[in-house]
């Protein structure tokens, strides 16, 4: 098992027609042969209101009798620990959106793969008598673009689409120090063609938030506690949680990659159709590898008074670990030439550190491990959790009459 899990996800579809089953207070329908003929598949509206535009006619000042267009506000659907899933239907169009595996769960330190996410997306659905998302039909695509001519998409699937997914993996470095220093190590390491940035001394981010790749790394112990009140918890019930205390012990660290609609589609995982978790995890491996990779295995240790590398990249990795400007000292091939030989051994001179992040000559280098398994532990505990919260609405339920 590789340890990747969906942690959100945002499905959207319109094409009902085939292979539909209503649930709930709704008949089962598995095709057009079901329904009356000449009717069209209607969906019931799910929202929790709508948005009205009127045109104004500019003489008379008066709104026109028919509206131009309506929107409907999604359903925000709360579950315990301040989960909630995110529901519309406009009668025709299914939009949905979550963390499905955390819903009346505490935590998310380990998930959901995507079937199974599916699976209970399509189980909330059937509380507001809507169909399950489905693959639908594999045809030709009658629309191309400029794009997918250019990129060979020409084929596409008629069911439900993917336009947010949100990958992680957890990886145990040891101790709270040693994910500390692992955090401080990574933020050395750049992406190709994509920005670093820093939040905070615990977590690490490689591009834009909402743009083509964005991931990030963080120590999940700090921020199970900095979320400890939007998750409906005290900081007291989060330090005393067994799953807080593992990840602080062992030092858990996650990785989280944001696949949004443009580098689903790029990397042909746009349709729950062409969705698989072999495909999942090779698109997480191909973001986060290239940066752990960057240590050499048969190093400890880097001691720079010992270390086998020739003068000059020695000290502008020195140079580099103390905070100063590197580029400004060399010439550009001579830079690229270095930053080369240095990346071999973790150290990504061509992204400059915080002005606050300083190093010693010597550092440890982290033996950073995935976990692909939860303990065995960690599925009892959360339904004990799940338990205990959902006693205490009923409690409330009765309290309050």
């Amino acid at each position: 098992m590789s340890g990747v899990f969906v942690d959100w996800i945002t499905l959207s579809q319109s094409d009902f027609s085939k292979n539909v089953e209503f649930v709930g207070p709704f008949s089962v329908l598995h095709g057009n042969e079901n329904l009356p003929a000449g009717s069209d598949l209607s969906l019931p509206y799910v929202d929790s209101g709508f948005v009205v535009k009127y045109a104004r006619d500019l003489e008379t000042m008066k709104f026109e009798d028919d509206e131009e267009w309506v929107s409907h506000s999604r359903v925000h659907h709360e579950g315990s620990f301040s989960s909630g899933l995110m529901l519309r239907c406009d009668g025709s169009r299914v939009e949905f959106s979550g963390n499905v595996g955390r819903f009346d769960r505490p935590d998310n330190l380990f998930n959901l793969g995507f079937d199974e996410t599916l699976a209970k997306a399509n189980e909330f659905l059937s509380h507001y008598g809507l169909p399950k998302f489905h693959s639908g039909d594999y045809h030709e695509n009658m629309r191309p673009s400029e794009y997918d001519f250019k990129h060979g998409l020409m084929e596409e699937w008629t069911g439900a689409t993917v336009s947010m997914l949100h990958l992680t993996k957890n990886y145990i470095t040891g101790s709270a120090g040693n994910a500390q220093a692992a955090i401080d190590w990574l933020a050395t390491q750049s992406k190709s063609h994509v920005k670093r940035s820093r939040s905070g001394e615990s977590t690490i981010a490689w591009g834009k938030k909402g743009g083509r790749v964005y991931l990030k790394c963080y120590i999940k112990a700090n921020e199970m506690l900095d979320h400890a009140k939007a998750h409906g918890r005290t900081r007291e019930e989060v330090l005393n949680d067994p799953v807080y205390q593992f990840c602080l012990k062992n030092g858990v660290i996650r990785f989280e990659l944001e696949a949004g609609r443009l580098l689903l589609r790029d990397s042909s995982l746009r349709f729950i159709g062409d969705i698989t978790m072999p495909k999942l995890n090779a698109l997480f491996d191909e973001h986060v590898d290239p940066i752990l990779g960057r240590v050499r295995e048969d190093i400890t240790r880097i001691d720079f008074d010992t270390l086998d590398i020739g003068a000059g990249p020695k000290m502008a990795a020195l140079a580099y670990l103390r905070g100063e400007d590197v580029r400004s000292h060399l010439t550009t091939r001579t830079f690229y030439r270095y930053a080369k030989v240095l990346r071999d051994y973790g150290i990504d001179i061509s992204e400059p550190l915080e002005n606050t992040q300083k190093f010693t000559t010597v550092i440890k280098v982290i033996d950073i491990q995935p976990i692909a398994h939860a303990p065995n532990w960690y599925w009892d505990h959360q339904s004990r959790m799940t338990q205990h919260a959902a006693n205490d609405v009923q409690a409330l339920k009765l309290v309050n009459g």
